[in-house]
């Protein structure tokens, strides 16, 4: 039975870009039928009863449920919007949305999955102009947009795709990296999401093994968030561990929150870090960090995770993390707290339901215009087991866009930024909608910040500036790789201790063989803030001038009761024992152990791997 009609190439063209051969379909697509086959499985797993034939746009909207003073717009939907999977947003305000037909399609290759750039021209709210972008794309479950082309994750490979000639087609490939899997098309690389750092991150799933030659080094791993530097395509891991995590986020601290399905819902990731697994076998002497949570939401079934953060929306829906649930056809809110180094989420009411187990939100992004976009699959069946068993019934004929706007602020008018001046971009830094200030910041750094370094740096030192013009104006010093080491001096000696935490960050990523600056950062080994030690305990092991055990050995003799650091200094720390045994242990015999309690958490697993 055919559930979609007219996606097949009509033109194969195969493309040699830069040494490697990619794949590109050419010529017109028609568009999708609305026809929804019934399925061979007549209650679908996480579900009570028949899921029914899908609601209209129409219908759909009637059913769903914000709280009071909101409403949800439509801003796309089938024929035009089929089958989506990722979205990201460019400096333009167009939607860039990849699709798949091929879901669950394990073999590698071409396929008929593509690519559209989605654009409302007469700002009335709606979707009226439809490019496609690229075609012959195989599940691509990821979406970036920046220096100048376009990042998407087409498991074997992350690909960068450029338009050279301006007809909003590719024209030119990249394979930036290959070695990705593809044992379970559920847990592909998915979420990138440009970081404070200007790095490109992503996450891969626990069932999904991976394979990756960077720069000399292999990488093999599974559940992971890894990254890429956009300039010199570098791969690394950020950290490991979780489940099937889909989504990543950023405070205004710079730390990654993602969610995470089967498992808990919600984890803070720090680099070097090794987080509970679903299954699988952990490296020897892992010491796994747990989550942020002791609640749950509705059925754990997770996809997507954004830190909402703009005026377009009351005060007291500002600063929350809302997540996709995708077995509760619903939008699910946490609220974070610090504790110590780290967090803990507490769970908040519902921001949306669905009330339609059709409704699978995958991706939610703050717009230009500071409103939530929710992009839903629309399926069915909510479960890969269910895909997998019945891949002819899946939907292949839905898929819808929307939009939440607060009925005080309706639809503010979105800022186009693309070729602003850079002082210009530099303000926006400051805006109260966290999307304009990401995308300004991604701008000035794919740039260098040029001609308004001075700027930026002024800004950063300036304490009567808001906390959050100022950690972004270093952000984007930091993603230009402009940080000198004067200026850095200054970032490890500031008052806010945000900044002097990625001051130490810059330090160890950028300029970790200035002497100099090696010796400032460890001298914040007993920094007051842990989020300072946290990040010290991070770069020890960077820094070429010195000797990291003992700059451990403060931070962990300072940092109290933290839930984190000892955790994450094992995790550098354990590789070079027992060779260092001994020393450690003869700096213990000159201390208080009982006044050292983040050290005598640790001091088991020394033992227990002294013992092996």
């Amino acid at each position: 039975m055919a559930f979609f009609s007219g996606f097949f190439p009509k033109n194969l063209v195969s493309l040699s870009v830069s040494g490697c051969c990619a794949v590109m379909l050419a010529g017109g697509i028609a568009n999708a039928q609305d026809t929804t086959p019934l399925g061979k499985l007549e209650i679908p797993r996480r579900q009570s009863k028949p899921p029914g034939p899908p609601l209209s746009p129409e219908e759909a909207l009637a059913k769903m449920t914000v709280p009071q003073g909101f409403r949800v717009e439509l801003v796309a939907s089938e024929p035009e919007l089929v089958n989506p999977v990722a979205m990201a947003f460019d400096e333009r305000g167009r939607i860039w949305v990849t699709e798949s037909f091929e879901y669950p399609r394990r073999e590698a290759g071409p396929g008929r999955d593509r690519i559209k750039i989605l654009e409302d021209t007469d700002q009335d709210g709606k979707v009226d102009s439809v490019k496609i972008f690229a075609e012959g794309l195989n599940i691509p479950s990821g979406i970036a947009v920046g220096h100048g082309g376009v990042w998407v994750a087409n498991a074997p490979d992350i690909l960068f795709m450029q338009d050279t000639d301006g007809d909003d087609k590719a024209d030119k490939i990249e394979v930036v990296v290959t070695g990705f899997g593809r044992f379970d098309t559920h847990e592909l690389p998915n979420s990138l999401t440009w970081g404070p750092d200007g790095a490109l991150y992503g996450l891969n799933g626990v069932f999904n093994p991976c394979k990756v030659e960077s720069a000399g080094k292999t990488y093999e791993f599974t559940c992971a968030m890894f990254r890429i530097d956009p300039e010199t395509r570098a791969f690394s891991l950020f950290c490991e561990g979780t489940s099937n995590p889909w989504g990543i986020a950023w405070d205004p601290r710079g730390e990654a929150f993602i969610s995470a399905c089967v498992i808990d819902h919600l984890w803070h990731l720090t680099e070097t870090g090794y987080y509970h697994r679903q299954g699988g076998p952990y490296p020897e002497h892992t010491w796994k960090i747990e989550s942020i949570v002791d609640h749950s939401h509705q059925m754990a079934a997770y996809c997507g995770i954004t830190y909402f953060d703009s005026e377009a929306y009351p005060a007291e829906f500002r600063d929350r993390l809302i997540m996709g649930n995708i077995h509760g056809n619903c939008l699910n809110v946490d609220r974070l707290e610090k504790n110590g180094s780290t967090y803990r989420g507490l769970g908040e009411d519902d921001f949306l339901s669905g009330n339609d187990v059709w409704f699978m939100p995958v991706v939610q992004k703050v717009g230009p215009d500071g409103c939530l976009y929710v992009l839903d699959w629309y399926d069915r069946y909510h479960c890969y087991q269910d895909a997998n068993a019945d891949p002819e019934g899946i939907d292949r004929g839905h898929g819808r866009l929307y939009r939440v706007v607060h009925e005080a602020t309706g639809r503010p008018a979105a800022i186009v930024q693309a070729d602003a001046p850079p002082q210009v971009l530099v303000s926006q830094l400051g805006d109260a909608n966290v999307y304009l200030r990401e995308t300004a910041q991604r701008l000035l750094a794919e740039s260098k910040c040029a001609g308004v370094v001075d700027a930026l740096q002024a800004i950063v030192l300036d304490s009567e500036s808001p906390h959050k013009h100022r950690m972004h104006a270093l952000w984007a010093l930091a993603g230009g790789k402009v940080v000198t080491a004067d200026f850095a001096q200054k970032l490890l000696q500031c008052e806010d201790d945000s900044i002097r935490a990625w001051g130490v960050r810059i330090v160890g990523e950028q300029l970790n063989s200035q002497a100099d600056l090696a010796n400032k950062v460890a001298e914040l080994a007993k920094d007051a803030s842990s989020d300072v030690q946290l990040q010290v305990a991070i770069a020890a092991a960077k820094l070429e001038t010195l000797d990291p055990l003992s700059v451990w050995f403060e931070v962990l003799t300072s940092c109290g009761d933290d839930p984190l650091i000892p955790h994450i200094i094992w995790q550098n720390l354990h590789p070079s024992l027992p060779e260092r045994t001994a020393e450690l242990l003869a700096m213990v015999q000159g201390i208080d152990i009982s006044e050292a309690p983040g050290l005598a958490a640790m001091l088991p697993k020394v033992a227990e791997k002294q013992l092996q």
